[in-house]
């Protein structure tokens, strides 16, 4: 008998679990409360363990075609002197895993696009406000009215997850940490060009990096701003920031040339949640940020939400729940909370291969 799953957020973990639990032979609605066009919105460097857990989905090739490689990271000072220069090294070179730059939009686009393609259900404009054990299952309750039955949810509603407090009530909140990523896009600059690598200028007080598309010559860039206190709803907009950004800049640095021709400037404020005491329930499990948010300092959170999404698969598709969403968490706590705790200065920085070659096998049995 076919089993259903529901996911919550479709996001990049929610669409990664859709396709892991395809593989795993599970009938799939995933249920995002957004518009199916939500704008360019952020972006990420996937490193070689993300990439490697969307070749166990299948995907890696797909992904490749909406994205380009990072392969040196660079500062500089604003006069163009070369500070530091570090070539991102491969640590599965026979595998061709190096590390690429996505947008969010792209990379979401193409794990819900390949999702839909391989029999999931995406419904967009579907808000879950609540979910409840049926006994031999789960229900989720809509905004609108409509319920929705499954074997097993899944929340991969993301920081401000619903599913987390529907788990546990007392449920931490990922805590802001002092400072916030203002992020933005620009078709073209009159800057020096930084092909396949991340580039970044340092100014007295303040540094802006940037990633260079090496076909289009399209930039995306980002800074960091510490503040005590959190964004207001809503935040300020592109032009709001154009002013605010400009402030810590000469007109002809670098960084202001790249500001002066942005289209597009967001942010959000920094946030991490170093321990969720509870990850399921005998139905339902958090996975993605709605288990443990990752602040941008770990250049992870997205490869650990694919991560989760693959070894989640893998424990469905060999145990029933609750046993397979025991084994999920004992696969995977240790290893995100301890890198959760290295970008927070909670433990030391060790070895970064042990981060990047965390290898994944679709075909490793978990009886």
């Amino acid at each position: 008998m076919v089993r259903n799953a529901i996911v919550v957020g479709g996001g990049i973990a929610g669409h990664s679990a859709a396709l892991a639990l395809l593989q795993a032979g599970f009938a799939v609605t995933v249920l995002e409360q957004r518009p199916e066009e939500d704008g360019l919105g952020s972006f990420l460097r996937l490193n070689p363990n993300g990439l490697d857990a969307l070749s166990a989905l299948d995907l890696l090739d797909r992904v490749a075609g909406v994205s380009f490689p990072v392969e040196h990271v660079e500062r500089r000072e604003l006069n163009g002197e070369v500070l530091v220069r570090r070539a991102l090294s491969d640590p599965l070179p026979d595998r061709g895993l190096g590390a690429r730059f996505i947008t969010w939009a792209n990379l979401a686009g193409a794990l819900r696009d390949e999702a839909a393609r391989r029999g999931a259900t995406v419904r967009h404009g579907a808000r879950v406000v609540d979910a409840a054990p049926t006994g031999d299952g789960v229900r989720a309750l809509l905004a609108d009215g409509g319920q929705l039955e499954g074997d097993v949810l899944i929340g991969a509603d993301g920081t401000w997850s619903t599913i987390r407090t529907v788990i546990d009530p007392a449920a931490p909140a990922p805590e802001h940490r002092g400072s916030r990523t203002v992020y933005g896009y620009a078709p073209a600059a009159d800057v020096p060009p930084a092909p396949a690598q991340l580039r970044s200028y340092r100014g007295p007080a303040h540094w802006l990096a940037h990633l260079d598309d090496p076909d289009t010559g399209e930039i995306f860039f980002f800074t960091n701003i510490k503040t005590p206190e959190p964004l207001p709803s809503p935040g300020p907009g592109t032009e709001d920031w154009r002013t605010e950004l400009l402030r810590n800049w000469d007109h002809d640095d670098i960084p202001a040339r790249i500001l002066a021709a942005a289209t597009r400037i967001r942010a959000s404020d920094d946030r991490a949640l170093h321990h969720l005491p509870r990850w399921h329930t005998d139905r339902m499990v958090v996975i993605g940020d709605a288990a443990h948010a990752a602040p941008p300092a770990s250049e992870q959170g997205g490869c650990l939400a694919i991560e989760d999404a693959v070894v989640l698969g893998q424990c469905l598709r060999d145990l029933e729940p609750p046993s397979a969403l025991s084994r999920f968490e004992q696969e995977r706590r240790e290893r995100v909370e301890k890198i959760i705790a290295m970008a927070t200065g909670r433990a030391e920085i060790g070895d970064p291969r042990w981060t990047h070659e965390y290898h994944l096998s679709w075909e490793t049995p978990l009886r």
